[in-house]
């Protein structure tokens, strides 16, 4: 919360004893400034239902904030502060945060989708770790080897769905950790996919 002091000095004369007697000091309060979150850009697989925006959505200026979200396509609620997108294929939305006095604050968040080959994703996700992240590019994923010989492809793609890194891999591949050198220069968001013969692996990377 910014404050602004005013001070305002009555002089009954230039000189003498009664020199700068009196005064009214005016104490003003402005909101910090509105600021809107959609969230982290994001892969999901086809059909699964993410939630977005943020923890909150909107923060400083006005309490009594009206959100909107567009394109509508594939949200649940289009006018709620987290909504559900639920998506068949790639969408960057618009959020647009208006406060009880007529301010507005935007933002933005790409959805990538991927045709994943399972569902069974939570179970991956509790098996393989990815280290560090965020990290300059290089990573490390450990517990390859409990996928039992299922692993076919590493892939890293950019926010435009680029392939920046890809490798493929026998069957039967087993090894307990996989180091990456991405050899990326530019930082920024990208997605790890890891390929198996049933089903698809994606987590978020950073890059710095």
């Amino acid at each position: 919360m910014r404050k602004l002091f005013i001070l305002i000095v009555l002089a009954n004369g230039l000189c003498g004893p009664n020199f700068g007697q009196g005064f009214i000091a005016m104490n003003f309060t402005q909101p910090a400034v509105l600021t809107a979150t959609a969230g982290h850009d994001t892969l999901v697989c086809t059909g699964h239902p993410i939630i977005l925006g943020g923890n909150p959505t909107a923060s400083g200026g006005n309490n009594a904030y009206v959100y909107m979200w567009s394109p509508p396509d594939g949200l649940n609620d289009p006018a709620s502060a987290n909504p559900i997108a639920t998506l068949s294929e790639s969408k960057s939305y618009m959020l647009s945060v208006t406060d009880a006095q007529g301010c507005q604050a935007v933002s933005f968040i790409s959805v990538y989708v991927d045709p994943c080959l399972g569902i069974d994703d939570n179970n991956l996700n509790q098996v393989l770790t990815v280290f560090p992240n965020p990290s300059n590019g290089v990573f490390t994923i450990q517990g390859i080897s409990s996928l039992n010989g299922k692993l076919q492809r590493i892939e890293i793609v950019n926010q435009l769905g680029q392939i920046v890194f890809s490798r493929s891999f026998g069957t039967g591949y087993l090894v307990s950790d996989f180091e990456i050198d991405t050899k990326i220069k530019e930082p920024g968001i990208y997605f790890l996919k890891i390929s198996l013969t049933d089903r698809l692996f994606s987590q978020r990377l950073i890059v710095r």
